[in-house]
């Protein structure tokens, strides 16, 4: 019975690490309120990946143009634009960034539960920018990870956009209440 009891606090505590490790780290707070109803565009991501990264390691361009399309769908969801495209030259703000760091995973490796291997990684980072001004208005370094074989590598993607879009709209809604 006491060995349960252990057992279960070690276990309760462990989850408690894991999920309260914060996935991102804000480097610049939204100071000002957006103009809003506005457009928003998704512009260049860039690889920012160390000089002696193995290129068939990186992300392929099918990756990054799934990332630019989940960030567009998480910012849409969020309703913090009025409009959100790919590419617009006549948007208002624009989100740019870069990948850092990144794993492909591998679903079978962690299908076969060898704790950690085969997880999918990637640490991004994110700038909301007015093009106006060419201001940085709000960014981020947000990192996820894929641990479980039921899922694609490629929702690390997602999450981080809707990491986001989730923070940004945080960040407005503060600005709003005069926090």
């Amino acid at each position: 019975m006491k060995k349960r009891i252990v057992f279960l606090a070690v276990l309760l505590c462990g989850l408690l690490i894991l999920f309260s490790c914060a996935k991102y780290k804000i480097t610049h707070k939204l100071e000002q309120p957006i103009n809003q109803p506005s457009n928003c565009s998704i512009g260049e991501i860039k690889d920012e990946l160390p000089a002696d990264f193995d290129e068939d390691d990186k992300p392929s361009l099918e990756h990054i143009d799934k990332f630019k399309d989940y960030l567009r769908i998480a910012l849409i969801e969020k309703g913090i634009f009025r409009d959100v495209l790919l590419m617009n030259p006549e948007s208002e703000y624009q989100v740019t960034g870069g990948i850092l760091d990144f794993k492909k995973g591998s679903g079978f490796v962690r299908f076969l539960g060898l704790f950690g291997a085969g997880n999918a990684k990637v640490t991004t980072t994110l700038r909301l920018e007015d093009r106006n001004t060419g201001e940085i208005l709000f960014a981020g370094n947000f990192k996820q990870e894929v641990s479980s074989y039921m899922e694609s590598g490629e929702k690390i993607f997602e999450r981080v956009a809707k990491d986001f879009a989730k923070e940004l709209s945080k960040q407005i809604n503060k600005l709003k209440r005069g926090e």
